[in-house]
């Protein structure tokens, strides 16, 4: 069993961090503590709080200093900046000492878990990652008026240089749908054709790296959506919670499918 982590502390909310601390100072944690005790400052998550709090206890810390670490804590959260609330960095890659690093699916399968009405997922490059899809397929399932959408790079599916759009737009669907897409009703897929442009320099490629949950959050990582550079590449990216540069993201994404730069996969 995983030992408990300082880091489930900050979680909490900044008014459930002052009621801990109130309660260590001259409340009913004094002399007692637990679960059932937890629950009414921080509701669902007072199992895995309580054992955070007990470890620190069982290590020495007694209530009047578990009640400074909660007001610290708080004041923290607190002072935080608009930017650092709706701003988080993720990296991916080997641990450095002092700098945490969270790998990119980690912070990908919460978002698709915190979806709740729309998903839209960009990747250059898609390969298979074991049930990293199914939280998305699922509320598909349960859900018909979930929506889902990739937007996708086709081209380098191409076995020659001059294979029609066509095959391998049809090509790239069935390799995805048969082996990273768990479900059985298809997401909309759609790419960017200019790569297939006979005029070199009109070509392009959809290039970028961006998942947008329900237009209330975005995640934009130098990561494709596969196994290496979800967990082993580095990488680095940004999860931005600011509604107006999500809808800004969204909106450009959306204005591109709506003028026909971004066409079906079929």
């Amino acid at each position: 069993m995983d030992s408990p982590k300082l880091e489930e502390l900050l979680d909490l909310p900044p008014q459930s961090l002052r009621a801990l601390a109130e309660a260590f100072a001259d409340g009913p944690l004094r002399s007692n503590l637990s679960a059932g005790l937890l629950a009414p400052f921080v509701g669902s998550k007072a199992d895995r709080t309580a054992n955070v709090l007990k470890s620190l206890r069982d290590r020495g810390c007694p209530p009047s200093v578990l009640s400074e670490l909660c007001e610290a804590l708080q004041m923290a959260k607190t002072r935080m900046t608009d930017s650092e609330r709706n701003l988080f960095l993720v990296l991916s890659g080997p641990h450095v000492h002092g700098i945490p690093v969270v790998d990119t699916a980690t912070v990908a399968r919460s978002l698709f878990v915190e979806a709740q009405r729309e998903v839209l997922v960009c990747s250059f490059v898609i390969y298979p990652i074991a049930d990293f899809f199914t939280p998305l397929s699922e509320k598909m399932r349960s859900n018909p008026d979930f929506k889902v959408r990739f937007i996708v790079d086709v081209s380098h599916e191409r076995k020659s240089p001059d294979e029609a759009m066509p095959l391998v737009a049809n090509r790239f669907r069935k390799r995805f749908l048969e082996t990273c897409w768990p479900g059985s009703t298809a997401p909309e897929i759609l790419h960017d054709p200019r790569p297939f442009s006979e005029d070199e320099k009109a070509r392009g490629t959809m290039h970028a790296k961006v998942v947008i949950v329900d237009r209330n959050a975005a995640l934009i990582t130098s990561a494709n959506f596969t196994s290496s550079a979800q967990t082993r590449n580095i990488e680095a990216g940004f999860l931005c919670r600011d509604r107006h540069q999500v809808e800004r993201i969204a909106n450009y994404f959306n204005t591109l499918v709506e003028t026909g730069h971004l066409i079906p996969v079929e």
